[in-house]
């Protein structure tokens, strides 16, 4: 890297440490609605996710809804982690709805995109949904095939189409964003993929890719790259569908939990990581857990989004971070 390209990614990385701080109760909140999934993504840990896998009861989301309600409305409440949500559709509205009635003021999707149907399109515009990301990572069929394992480039990108023009058309207030992984063998699609999809009115976000805790290899030379607190660590809880809450998305298994959202409020249970966050501010990097140390996606807290000029409103963006490989 460059001493210019080794400055700019410097100062990116503070600017968005700058943002980070000692939050009484997480900034955003990842719900496993169910923990299978349609696909075997290249870049995605489930393919060897060993742990038992199922649906979340309706009444646990009703427990964690409640309470953040009660105590921080704003914060973004997210359908997504290690499962599709869309293999549960009318959970997936329900939970959305309920969220809504108590004042939940975040309420968002990430899917992958393949199920999605008309008759869904319609449940969600409906839902109280502010935003949907769909994982689309290839403009090609052959490039986007090749990472999203099990899924029809022309099946997704038709579904998206659609729920496109049926938001504009029906002049909802749902935010729609496509999200673009660089790796590899598809960067080179980007700039034609980012001219499709504005022209369709979707918010274009491209970031890089996850280690998932070190379990990937990301392809991220970290060597002389200055360490920040890591963001996900920083600003977000995660709960499996059984209600446990493991220490961070790395800890895809469960290994490093600290207890259940079923006996314990979601402030209890934050603050129970508290001492974990306060390594990562104080920059004592050699004392997280091991996972940690081979883990890079404390680089991958920020993206770059690019609008639409008719674009309705969505929650604010990172500074864009130069995309660094080994």
């Amino acid at each position: 890297m460059s001493d210019l390209a080794q400055t700019h990614q410097d100062h990116g990385l503070e600017a968005l440490a700058s943002t980070l701080d000692r939050f009484a109760f997480p900034k955003k909140f990842a719900v496993e609605l169910c923990a299978d999934c349609n696909l075997a993504c290249s870049m995605c840990h489930h393919p060897d996710m060993k742990r038992p896998k199922g649906v979340m009861p309706f009444p646990l989301w009703q427990k964690c809804a409640d309470e953040i309600a009660a105590v921080a409305p704003h914060t973004e409440c997210w359908f997504s982690f290690c499962g599709e949500p869309l293999l549960e559709p009318e959970l997936l509205v329900q939970c959305l709805q309920y969220g809504r009635s108590v004042g939940l003021q975040s309420l968002n999707i990430n899917t992958n995109g393949m199920l999605l149907t008309p008759e869904l399109d319609q449940a969600i515009l409906d839902s109280g949904a502010h935003l949907i990301v769909f994982g689309i990572d290839g403009f090609s069929k052959e490039s986007f095939e090749a990472n999203r394992v099990g899924a029809d480039r022309d099946v997704v990108y038709g579904n998206v189409e659609r729920l496109l023009a049926t938001r504009d058309r029906q002049r909802s207030d749902l935010a729609i964003q496509v999200q673009f992984i660089v790796m590899d063998d598809n960067a080179h699609e980007v700039d034609e993929y980012t001219a499709f999809w504005l022209a369709r009115n979707a918010v274009v976000k491209v970031r890089r890719q996850l280690s998932w805790g070190g379990q990937r290899d990301a392809g991220y030379d970290t060597t002389d790259v200055n360490r920040i607190p890591c963001p996900w660590a920083i600003t977000m809880m995660h709960v499996f569908w059984d209600g446990r809450v493991p220490r961070c998305p790395g800890d895809t298994e469960g290994d490093e939990g600290v207890g259940n959202v079923w006996q314990h409020s979601v402030a209890e249970l934050w603050g129970r990581l508290g001492a974990y966050r306060d390594l990562h501010l104080e920059r004592r990097f050699d004392e997280l857990p091991e996972r940690c140390h081979t883990c890079t996606d404390w680089m991958t807290g920020a993206a770059e989004r690019l609008r639409p000029a008719r674009e309705v409103p969505v929650e604010p963006t990172f500074q864009r971070l130069e995309l660094t490989r080994k």
